[in-house]
């Protein structure tokens, strides 16, 4: 009978508002299934003095992405990842499959739940968000390379705590929602970058720590967003105010008798709220981190980084043509502190960026139009064999979600 239920929820695929094929068993078990593309054409700029601007066409996301419930217990996510190019500036790999979120959640409440798996950490609000719901297509710390695709900077991302996958790592996770959402906490321990790594980064049994805090004020009107994952946009589908504040933490050892505990924190708002036709948005995010491996440092420090952005859209929602049209940007800016790859001086990076966003059916199918001007200071130029400039990209992306 099982058997029969699956068939007839696979031949009778429905498809959801948010654009995800639906298989039903019963009343409490179903999952849903969506494929994500974003193919880009870009000119780029030449990051250094010794090479050419150069055009270069990407499939930068090919997900699939898949969630549901056995019961209203017992909830899973996954998501694999197909793209040959996900965040490199101007690099080909060849395509291959990888994991990017594998989740088990035991959802006692909505005060209380547990999560379990590989997937976004609990720390700032850029990296609890997906790629596919960007307003700046083009993502966080655009124009990083090689030297030669973009500019070189120390491995360490300034964005992003002591995780092993940039904003994921594997641990598990205790959170809820309080009075409506009025609170949101999350506290969860992770294997983290520093954990019986083979590196002079951890070869002890170091686990690491995060949490964050959000506060949504429900009382004025404002809906939280409930969910684990979070968007740059609601699209004028409901206003929000959100803030939000994290805390990362994980011991280090470089099993020659040094070890420290390298911390990381943040604090960052997003505002947004519908006024007739028109929908700004209004974003910012901080994030500092210090007491990094000494491996890193110059002549034994401890190196340390800073990085915040600002960022906002104005959505007139209303059809133009066949979509409706927005204007977003962003400055980020980024810097690295006592790193033995800068001689111990002070990199910065500046980045803007400017999009025209045409949503067709929302994040569902959506085209953009942008630039992106990247100005790394001397320092950083110095590292990119004293041939590093300022660059400018122009990019043209499409989005469909089915």
């Amino acid at each position: 009978m099982r058997k029969v239920l699956l068939l007839s929820g696979v031949l009778a695929a429905s498809i959801l508002p948010a654009q995800a094929a639906s298989i039903k068993l019963d009343e409490q078990t179903f999952s849903t299934l969506d494929l994500t593309l974003r193919i880009t054409g870009q000119r780029l700029g030449k990051a250094r003095s010794d090479v050419k601007d150069y055009t270069d066409l990407s499939i930068r996301r090919a997900t699939i992405n898949m969630a549901g419930q056995v019961n209203k217990y017992v909830k899973f996510e996954f998501e694999g990842d197909f793209s040959p190019n996900t965040t490199a500036r101007g690099s080909h790999q060849a395509s291959s499959a990888s994991l990017n979120d594998g989740v088990i959640t035991l959802d006692l409440a909505d005060e209380f739940k547990i999560r379990a798996g590989k997937y976004r950490v609990p720390f700032a609000r850029a990296n609890l968000t997906s790629s596919r719901n960007y307003i700046i297509p083009t993502g966080i710390r655009w124009g990083v390379g090689d030297g030669t695709n973009g500019y070189k900077a120390p491995s360490w991302n300034p964005f992003t705590p002591a995780t092993l996958a940039g904003d994921r790592d594997t641990g598990i996770s205790f959170w809820g929602n309080i009075a409506d959402g009025l609170l949101q906490y999350r506290l969860g321990i992770f294997d983290g970058k520093f954990d019986h790594t083979d590196t002079k980064l951890g070869q002890k049994d170091n686990i690491a720590y995060g949490m964050r805090l959000e506060f949504n004020p429900v009382m004025l009107g404002y809906k939280a967003d409930k969910g684990w994952g979070k968007a740059d946009s609601y699209l004028g589908k409901q206003n929000v105010f959100n803030i939000g504040v994290a805390y990362w933490a994980q011991k280090w050892d470089d099993n020659a008798g040094k070890s420290g505990t390298a911390k990381a924190w943040a604090v960052d708002a997003l505002y947004e709220q519908k006024f007739g036709d028109m929908v700004p948005n209004l974003q910012f995010g901080y994030i500092g981190q210090t007491s990094l491996p000494v491996t890193l440092g110059i002549s034994g420090t401890k190196p340390k980084t800073n990085a915040y952005y600002v960022m906002g859209q104005l959505l007139y929602d209303q059809m133009v043509g066949i979509g409706k049209p927005a204007l977003a940007a962003r400055y980020e800016y980024s810097e690295y502190k006592n790193f033995n790859d800068l001689n111990g001086q002070k990199g910065k990076v500046g980045r803007t960026s400017v999009f025209l966003n045409y949503y067709v059916k929302g994040w569902n199918a959506q085209l953009s139009l942008g630039v992106d001007i990247v100005n790394p200071n001397g320092v950083m130029k110095q590292y990119n064999n004293n041939k590093g400039k300022n660059f400018t990209d122009y990019t043209i992306a499409l989005q469909t979600i089915f």
